[in-house]
């Protein structure tokens, strides 16, 4: 796959006609990809819009019509305040059961009175008063024994908000026969039962309402896809009954927010919540993105589907107009690869006053000047050549020169003759320092030992007829130059200066820091320079040289300027029958380890 795809990137690169097709085809796509995107965004960002307009009016309803419903849950549990409800719990159940019977059945015979008289809705699954020792009297004989409610914390908590209606859940309650109940799952109003007519705790009241008459409330708002979550975010009611009682998996990220996008069974969903506050329950709507997008995808497609026609059109016009304009560039690089083949004799008829007519005229230019280069400056240059390389077979090979140095030495020792021991030693450590091929940047104490060993050769040339004195900080010994600018400068001192006296002579090399430069400076008490001489010399200093014949202050001046600048490199002084000077500056130690390149 990947060849695949170089190859093809390959053909274009390789072809004006297909960038030329490769530009229309952008060119048309970019505006296409860019309107279908905006309307699609737009189409979405309408439809959502909409949707969350028509889910803002249906949570208004839901909340309408549930709190509607929970004042209904909460207008029934007054009962327990009317004159003969409160007498009967006052008196409590009476231990004969004949008469708890009666008792029993004058109770909750209010409560079926009072149900009908207020004209409450909702479907009371059952009713159990809780007395204060934990006992409990229920409406219906539902339930299995073993469902009491004196012990659970939920009841525990609504009772201590004195009278104050709590409505919790959902629960499972445990039916005596589990087949005769819709569903297991109920929600229940419960409040303490307050005495206005004496002191006696009379306990508290449980209202259990099945969860599937929330169905028959959002049914008759044709609301059936909402779901419904208490304050734990365990689901209340939701149209996949299996889920009821399960705690909801996206209720966190949903908790400060009113509508927004989540993840949600694997799809993007736009969520629109509601709160109602009396009972701290919540209700959601999802709704799935490929809903909301219908009409956006649609837009979508048949803006693609025009523009890809309006493309196809496009093509074929700039394949043409692709063809006509790379026609004759084609036919230009089909005789360039002749010229470059060796053909300089070609010339092309110019036909055409556009680019490519200019491009043409140019290219029959280029070919007859291409023509009198190889007859003239190729062929000099060919000559050139080879009498260089003549010039390089008569080299001594350097190896074999400083070899022969080391052999002289080892036979002057033999032979007990140590001082053209030594000057054979000091002459290759010298040929091997100048010819070796590693670093062209060296420290300066290498340079001076370079500078030591040519003095000490020259010393006992001339019967040591000068000293040599150094005045360099250990600090400046790591100070990096370039190789081979303080021997030249050396050399000089001695052939034109120190080798003229009849006294002895001094040559000193000294190095100090100044405030913006290293400064080194090569004094001898030589002739000196006459004026006329000394102007030109540093007339030269500035001109461009022949490295191939100049190792002088001309050189060492240029490889400085060339290493650190035109700000730096060598100046010359002189009097003349007395001595010279030759001072270099160099960049501060400081600057150099700042910027290694530059060192």
């Amino acid at each position: 796959m990947i060849g695949i795809i170089v190859r093809i990137v390959s053909g274009i690169r390789d072809s004006i006609r297909k960038k030329l097709f490769l530009s229309y085809f952008i060119v048309i796509l970019i505006p296409l990809v860019l309107i279908g995107s905006i309307l699609f965004v737009t189409m979405l960002s309408i439809t959502e819009r909409q949707t969350l307009d028509k889910r803002a009016v249906e949570m208004k309803l839901v909340s309408q019509q549930l709190q509607a419903y929970t004042d209904q849950l909460e207008l029934y549990s007054r009962v327990i305040y009317t004159g003969e409800v409160q007498a009967l719990l006052n008196a409590g159940p009476p231990a004969d059961p004949i008469a708890y019977t009666r008792w029993r059945s004058a109770l909750f015979q209010q409560f079926e009175e009072w149900y009908g008289y207020m004209n409450i809705k909702a479907a009371i699954q059952n009713v159990t008063i809780v007395r204060a020792d934990g006992t409990a009297i229920a409406k219906e004989q539902i339930y299995a024994p073993e469902a009491a409610f004196a012990g659970e914390s939920w009841y525990r908590e609504a009772i201590a908000r004195q009278g104050e209606v709590v409505i919790a859940g959902p629960f499972i309650r445990p039916f005596s026969n589990p087949r005769a109940a819709t569903n297991p799952h109920t929600f229940s109003l419960i409040r303490k039962i307050n005495n206005p007519l004496g002191g006696a705790d009379l306990g508290g009241i449980v209202v259990d309402i099945n969860v599937m008459d929330l169905a028959r409330l959002l049914t008759s708002l044709n609301l059936l896809d909402m779901t419904i979550l208490n304050a734990d975010d365990s689901v209340v009611y939701a149209g996949r009954t299996e889920t009821i009682g399960q705690k909801w998996p996206y209720g966190a990220s949903i908790r400060d927010a009113e509508s927004g996008w989540i993840e949600a069974n694997g799809e993007r969903m736009f969520v629109n919540t509601g709160e109602l506050p009396a009972t701290g329950w919540r209700f959601v709507s999802l709704d799935p993105l490929s809903t909301l997008s219908v009409y956006s995808v649609a837009f979508r497609n048949l803006t693609i589907g025009v523009g890809l026609v309006a493309l196809l059109v496009a093509l074929v016009i700039s394949t043409y107009i692709a063809g006509r304009i790379t026609k004759p560039l084609r036919t230009l690089q089909r005789n360039m690869k002749r010229v470059q083949a060796g053909r300089f004799d070609i010339r092309l008829d110019v036909t055409r006053t556009d680019e490519v007519g200019q491009l043409t005229h140019s290219f029959n230019q280029m070919t007859e000047r291409v023509q009198t280069l190889v007859n003239d400056v190729y062929k000099a240059e060919i000559i050139r050549k080879e009498a260089q390389l003549k010039a390089l077979h008569s080299q001594i090979n350097p190896h074999f020169l400083y070899n022969t140095l080391d052999s002289m030495n080892a036979i002057a020792m033999l032979e007990e003759v140590p001082l053209l021991g030594r000057m054979s030693k000091m002459l290759a450590d010298m040929f091997r320092y100048s010819i070796s091929q590693g670093e062209q940047v060296v420290p300066l104490g290498d340079e001076l030992n370079q500078v030591k060993r040519y003095v000490e050769i020259q010393q006992i040339r001339y019967d040591y007829k000068f000293n040599l004195l150094l005045s360099v900080p250990d600090n400046l010994l790591s100070y990096r130059i370039p190789k081979l600018t303080l021997q030249p400068i050396v050399e000089n001192a001695v052939y034109h200066g120190l080798e003229m006296i009849p006294d002895e002579g001094i040559l000193a090399i000294t190095a100090y820091e100044a405030a913006d430069a290293v400064v080194i400076e090569v004094f001898d008490n030589g002739g000196g320079i006459p004026e006329e001489e000394l102007e030109l010399i540093r007339q030269k200093m500035h001109e461009p040289i022949d490295y191939a014949d100049h190792l002088g202050l001309a050189n060492v001046q240029e490889r400085l300027q060339l290493h650190y600048g035109d700000e730096y490199g060598i100046t010359v002084d002189s009097l003349y029958g007395r001595a010279t000077n030759v001072v270099y500056r160099l960049p501060p130690f400081a600057e150099l380890k700042n910027n290694p390149n530059r060192s």
